[in-house]
């Protein structure tokens, strides 16, 4: 075994620095920016279910609810075993809670960097960390007991495994990438599809190889590699199975297809088609397949979720075809997105790097190309970026690419590249600490976002405690006004366009009046004149 030189440790020693540095970085701005934000909308439940998990009960509360909550859970978990004192009362804060977020979503920044610098080198690993540690999306959800970054960390890390599986055959990463998909499943339903993408990545990246023997070796080179996938596939269901037992912790496992009480309309009639498999026992935990059974009926049916809003238009049950491209060319920094498409159209113009597709890129572009056409066209609960977030990471990695060889590269180059990351700096730093409902410069008028945006893109219930400030200090002011009237009105973005109000309740008042300020970003200020409510209820009906 050979030792590694003194070169070899500088270079370690330096990559370790600058990746904690980066941590610390991510850290602070997601602490610091955390206090101000209150409990959103979704966050009571995944925590109780937290609990409800960590008490041994792990029946269905809601359709999205995972056992991952468990681990925002379990500092107040173990408070409650604790005698009155500063640790526990430490321990009970929520804040404690979404700490728990805040750290792994570091750890999957460790991920970002490590692959990065393992497939483009150093600096290319910086400037693809550097993206996830500025994204304010990532930003605003690692601070919350929800599951959305949780689910983007885990499917990375699964594909991570994957790659290095594929490229080194070693059974260690092959169990170590099972293992990961497996506790993916825990996460968030979205990691289901991690089976189909994990098969379809393996199988590309072998294709070159089995082409290639198939010609010297023929069919039996085939039935060989076909047995080994078959095993490959097996095994890494069962240890998910395993996985998804242990974390449900059996609940009703092995119940009869005929014994569910299915909702959409999909299972449903796969339930009632097939009669013959009725009796067949399912592997699986009843509130697994429940939850996606559940899950499937609440995006098909929309109610759980209200209208869904984009450009100024409301739709339900049905999304609009291409919202996540609209709301990332929104809601994503400019600097970031310039990065990622100068990087595709580098990669694609480079047939030098083309060549190494198979072996690398597959692992990171496939999911990112099949999770964006399902969530832009067959994805219906479209109530935020936080769904689209699931895949920003492997992009941040494939960024990476448009750096190699950085001190080769031309000096306007590498001049651009650090004005883009300044700029990105700055913009997302501007929206400090209000992360949530960043747009980017292409709404220049914070005014305005909720023309464009809505729902947990703007106002989630982030920002009570600056609305209920703004109140204290402006008595005058009137928070949801319930009629026509003149004054200092105050309107919550989500009730502004209609996302759970009826959209007509504040028509006279977003189609009439322009807002004069916001509250942190998210609630929208009018101060309208007795005069003009009185010229408004002269020309419309809206005072009747």
């Amino acid at each position: 075994m050979v030792a590694p030189s003194r070169a070899d440790t500088s270079i370690s020693r330096r990559s370790n620095l600058v990746l904690l540095l980066l941590l610390i970085v991510f850290m602070l701005l997601a602490v610091l920016s955390s206090p101000g934000v209150t409990v959103t909308l979704d966050e009571p439940l995944h925590y109780h279910y937290g609990l409800f998990v960590l008490e041994g009960k792990t029946d269905r509360i809601d359709d999205s609810s995972m056992p991952v909550s468990a681990l925002n859970a379990f500092p107040s978990y173990i408070a409650s075993y604790l005698p009155y004192g500063l640790l526990k009362n430490v321990l009970e804060r929520f804040f404690i809670a979404r700490l728990i977020t805040i750290v792994f979503a570091a750890l999957f920044a460790s991920v970002v960097f490590r692959w990065s610098e393992a497939l483009y080198g150093f600096a290319p690993a910086v400037f693809s960390t550097i993206l996830y540690v500025l994204d304010p999306n990532m930003i605003a959800h690692s601070q919350l007991v929800t599951t959305d970054v949780f689910a983007a960390g885990m499917i990375m890390l699964s594909m991570y495994l994957l790659w290095k599986f594929a490229n080194s055959q070693k059974t260690s990463y092959g169990l170590a990438c099972a293992t990961a998909i497996g506790l993916s499943q825990l996460v968030k339903y979205t990691a289901v599809a991690l089976f189909p993408l994990g098969f379809a990545a393996l199988l590309v990246h072998d294709w070159p190889l089995l082409r290639s023997a198939f010609r010297k070796r023929g069919y039996r080179i085939l039935t060989r590699y076909a047995g080994r996938l078959i095993v490959y596939i097996l095994t890494s269901l069962a240890i998910a199975v395993a996985i998804l037992n242990v974390g449900f912790f059996f609940n009703r496992t092995f119940t009869r297809v005929r014994d569910y009480r299915f909702r959409s309309e999909l299972f449903r009639s796969l339930q009632a088609g097939m009669p013959a498999l009725g009796g067949i026992p399912v592997p699986v935990p009843y509130p697994y397949l429940e939850g996606l059974d559940w899950m499937r009926d609440t995006e098909q049916t929309a109610n759980r979720y209200g209208n869904v809003y984009l450009l100024g238009h409301l739709s339900k049950p049905r999304g609009f075809p291409g919202y996540y491209f609209i709301a990332s060319a929104l809601k994503v920094p400019i600097a970031t997105q310039v990065i990622i498409l100068v990087s595709l159209a580098a990669f694609l113009a480079d047939p030098r790097r083309r060549g190494q597709f198979l072996h690398n890129e597959i692992f990171l572009l496939l999911p990112v190309a099949v999770l964006t056409i399902y969530f832009n066209f067959f994805f219906n609960a479209q109530t935020g970026i936080r769904y689209y977030l699931v895949f920003f990471p492997l992009l941040y990695v494939f960024s990476g690419s448009l750096f190699v060889g950085w001190r080769k590269l031309p000096g306007l180059t590498r001049a651009t590249s650090v004005m883009l990351l300044v700029y990105l700096g700055v913009s997302v730093l501007s929206y400090f600490p209000y992360f949530t409902p960043y747009f980017n410069e292409f709404v220049w008028d914070r005014t305005q976002t909720y023309r464009y945006l809505s729902d947990s893109n703007l106002e989630w219930g982030q920002s009570r405690d600056d609305l209920k400030r703004y109140l204290s200090e402006h008595p005058d002011a009137i928070y949801n006004p319930a009629r026509v009237q003149a004054g200092r009105l105050v309107v919550g973005g989500s009730d502004l366009v209609g996302i759970l109000e009826n959209p007509a309740r504040y028509a006279w008042l977003r189609d009439n009046f322009e807002p004069v300020d916001t509250i942190a970003y998210c609630y929208f200020v009018y101060v309208i004149s007795p005069e003009e409510i009185s010229e408004l209820c002269a020309r419309t009906d809206y005072c009747r």
